[in-house]
């Protein structure tokens, strides 16, 4: 796979933040990516603020593109409102940068394929070297994690963020008999930003909306077409929020 990090040149990246999804675990009538952080009493935005916040903090991105429900941009330029650069960004104060809402699909495959190919149409002849892809309920995600992200991606064009397994794992039957007791010291719990090199992954999403195979995340699909992924770091309180006990735990940190 050809590096595309050299001697620190110029990096083309563009930034997938996945909001699409319906919530259903969460157990709210608001989709859990529009509700408000909120610490000693004092709002911090909300939980898809600022899970982009911090990407738009660190400066690096050409491209934004993010993924919800059909007819929500209403609520999702509402959820970006809170923070400064959220509002910035959807007003057209951040010139640099292209962004676009985008339509999800129903999994996560189809909705980053969309994001995809959202990219490419905004991007025209000047397409992204890099992609990074991140949930939107990842609202306490470092500038760390995501600087380590794109470095890591000198590796082999592809890196995913994760951290080592706490808990022993254990590999079980659909009766929930124990089949393998795998090493816990060669498992890792994956997270977002994931981060790709940008035409081989658009070109495997392509191949992998034809295959009939479901894919659980990015890492699979490039696996499948394009080659090895390596781990980046990442930290624990980089959580997803998926119960309401999730965001009350995250917010108070």
């Amino acid at each position: 796979m050809m590096k595309i990090w050299k001697n620190n040149q110029s990096k083309n990246i563009a930034l997938i933040i996945t909001a699409a999804g319906s919530s259903t675990r969460f157990g709210n009538n608001i989709k859990k990516e529009y509700l408000p952080i909120v610490e000693n009493d004092i709002s911090k935005g909300t939980i898809l603020g600022k899970a982009l916040e911090t990407f738009l903090e660190i400066n690096l991105f050409s491209t934004v593109v993010i993924t919800i429900p059909e007819n929500q941009q209403k609520e999702a330029e509402k959820a970006l409102s809170f923070l400064p650069l959220g509002k910035s960004l959807v007003d057209g104060q951040l010139s640099k940068i292209k962004f676009a809402f985008c339509s999800g699909g129903s999994t996560r495959q189809a909705s980053v394929f969309e994001g995809l190919k959202c990219i490419e149409k905004l991007s025209k002849a000047n397409l992204p070297d890099a992609v990074l892809i991140h949930d939107g309920a990842r609202p306490f995600v470092s500038k760390k994690i995501i600087e380590e992200a794109i470095n890591s991606l000198e590796k082999s064009g592809a890196a995913v963020t994760g951290v080592p397994a706490v808990d022993t794992q254990k590999q079980v039957d659909e009766t929930g008999k124990i089949t393998a007791h795998l090493q816990r010291s060669k498992i890792y719990a994956v997270q977002t930003p994931q981060a790709f090199q940008f035409v081989p992954l658009l070109e495997a999403h392509k191949k992998a909306s034809a295959d009939g195979k479901t894919y659980t995340d990015d890492t699979e699909i490039w696996g499948e077409y394009c080659g090895d992924v390596y781990i980046s770091y990442g930290e624990n309180t980089n959580r997803k929020i998926t119960y309401k006990e999730d965001l009350i735990s995250g917010s108070s940190r």
